[in-house]
């Protein structure tokens, strides 16, 4: 049997109840991972692992009420993994879902804490795989070890998002984490004891539920918080080799909005520091904003002439390319 691509999606999320006396705010992190010999593109132990890396990952959900179903936006809502299933060697597709809910923490805290998560939530998932491995444990997880898991987590996206934060951001309600669920596929084993196939199809997370207790008077009231997330598994042939006629204008433009990109958040980073710097330290700051803003005015300056070399390569392609057995790529993309 050839490759083929397993894509796990993420299709709705849906609110059974929520605490907040207006609608909540619930947004996602994700992180995709698959098992096998040679998973491609994400291997970086005996995972390969995919978190999505988006950071206006608040702004894209909708708010929600009980009873409300909302989408996924579509940048985290998917992941695909090329794996041989005849293959040798054991094989799983999986997804982790953490909940958060919007409350008052600066957007720019947060991102630290997303980034975070996401290389805590690799490590630690290849940290288990590997003693799985070692060990021969192919059971279900146990509760010591996604306790593991979440508290090693959670240690770091607090650190993260406290060590940009100033005393005066004790008072703001941060953002909560409502919880934390996963999928394994496939999911158990057969009446033999054998792993079920990987097949195709729809599934849900376990519930998501969160106790809380408020406080409006005494007694404390006890609320709950719950949602359920669901997805889907699809398979189908690995597509053929593709070449993009317009590669490198392509390449050219997107390098420069990175590069763009990249110097706004320098920007960012340094008026954050300039709120909380000393009155030396503010002169050589501000000074750095000016030259940065410089280069982003220079980089911004030269958007205009890359996006016309990608037009006319769109709109005159080569006509001539010497491939083997490949497709060509739609220019347009």
């Amino acid at each position: 049997m050839a490759k083929q691509r397993f894509t796990i999606k993420l299709t709705q999320l849906q609110c059974i109840k929520e605490s907040d006396p207006g609608p909540s705010e619930p947004y996602l992190w994700v992180t995709y991972f698959a098992l096998g010999p040679n998973v491609p593109p994400f291997q970086t132990g005996p995972l390969a692992v995919n978190t999505p890396a988006y950071d206006a990952f608040r702004t894209e959900f909708a708010s929600m009420s009980a009873g409300d179903v909302v989408g996924i936006p579509p940048f985290i809502a998917s992941a695909s993994f090329d794996m041989d299933l005849e293959v040798l060697g054991p094989k799983l597709l999986g997804c982790v879902a953490i909940l958060m809910e919007e409350d008052d923490t600066r957007q720019s805290d947060i991102v630290f804490g997303r980034i975070a998560y996401s290389k805590e939530m690799e490590k630690q998932l290849n940290d288990l795989m590997r003693k799985r491995i070692q060990t021969g444990n192919d059971g279900p997880l146990t509760d010591d070890e996604k306790n593991t898991i979440m508290t090693a987590v959670k240690s770091k996206v607090t650190d993260a998002v406290g060590s940009h934060q100033s005393a005066f951001d004790l008072f703001r309600d941060q953002d909560d984490n409502l919880g934390f669920t996963y999928v394994i596929l496939p999911d158990g084993k057969d009446d033999n004891g054998d792993p079920k196939p990987i097949t195709a199809g729809a599934f849900s997370f376990p519930d998501v539920i969160t106790k809380k207790s408020v406080l409006p008077g005494l007694p404390a009231t006890l609320v709950t918080d719950q949602y359920v997330l669901s997805g889907e598994l699809t398979i189908e042939a690995v597509p053929a080799d593709t070449v993009d006629l317009c590669a490198k204008p392509r390449a050219a433009l997107k390098a420069k909005r990175d590069e763009i990109k990249g110097l706004q958040l320098r920007v960012e980073s340094l008026q954050f520091q300039l709120q909380h710097a000393t009155p030396q330290q503010k002169s050589a700051i501000v000074q750095e904003i000016g030259a940065t803003n410089d280069l982003i005015d220079q980089a911004e300056a030269a958007l205009p002439g890359l996006e016309a070399a990608l037009d006319h390569c769109i709109a005159h392609p080569p006509i001539s390319v010497d491939v083997h057995d490949v497709v060509v790529a739609d220019p347009i993309g």
